[in-house]
């Protein structure tokens, strides 16, 4: 455990925080604690430097932390304190959507939305996955066993005819919301209002692509 104060930013920290996802850190902290400790090594002068978490320690002294847990690299080179600072920012691996959707629904995104770098339209097209048109499952009408004739024969009912078809796309959560804003502001201005929300944001994505060969009707 180190005061926070004591700590000083590595001159080379290429990463950056917007305002609004420093604010949502911060009350990730005040929810949660310090439950991630922050990697520091020591100079040759005796100062402490960040080489990884430096916003989450900033965000602590501003919380009036008196200590903050950290783990101490000791002396290493200024080459390995880089190596080690670009491997604790990255992220290796990628979101299974379906697995992400599921976990989001299990909690309240309200409030996630609030300590994550995720805002409320970035969840809702993540659990979006969620959904399924049953209409776009190949599933085979069950076969019913013959009944005794009663010497009436019923009319089949009329088959409704199919006219749209759900599809679904992988998107950045960063395209995700531009695209959704998009789509939004077309809807808007072209009129795609008197159907249900998902034909609308369908009518106006297919302008969206459509109009430039002339096609749109």
């Amino acid at each position: 455990m180190r005061d926070p104060r004591t700590i000083e930013p590595s001159p080379w920290n290429a990463n950056v925080v917007s305002h609004e996802n420093e604010e949502k850190l911060r009350a990730s902290i005040e929810r949660h604690g310090m439950f991630k400790p922050i990697l520091i090594r020591e100079l040759p002068s005796g100062t402490l430097e960040c080489i990884g978490g430096w916003h989450r320690a900033e965000q602590a002294t501003e919380l009036g932390y008196a200590e903050v847990p950290c783990m101490n690299l000791g002396e290493i080179s200024d080459e390995k304190a880089k190596e080690i600072s670009l491997a604790d920012n990255a992220r290796y691996g990628i979101d299974d959507t379906l697995k992400l959707s599921e976990l989001l629904a299990d909690l309240d995104t309200g409030e996630l939305s609030m300590v994550l770098p995720w805002n409320q339209r970035d969840i809702a097209a993540i659990t979006a996955s969620l959904s399924v048109d049953i209409d776009d499952l190949d599933i085979d009408e069950p076969v019913l066993p013959d009944e005794e004739d009663d010497g009436e024969d019923e009319a089949p009912a009329p088959k409704v005819t199919k006219t749209h078809q759900t599809l679904r796309f992988r998107n950045t959560l960063g395209d995700a919301a531009r695209v959704s804003d998009l789509i939004t502001k077309t809807m808007q201005e072209q009129g795609f209002t008197k159907e249900d929300d998902l034909t609308n944001a369908g009518d106006a994505l297919a302008f969206l692509l459509l109009k430039d060969n002339g096609d749109a009707e």
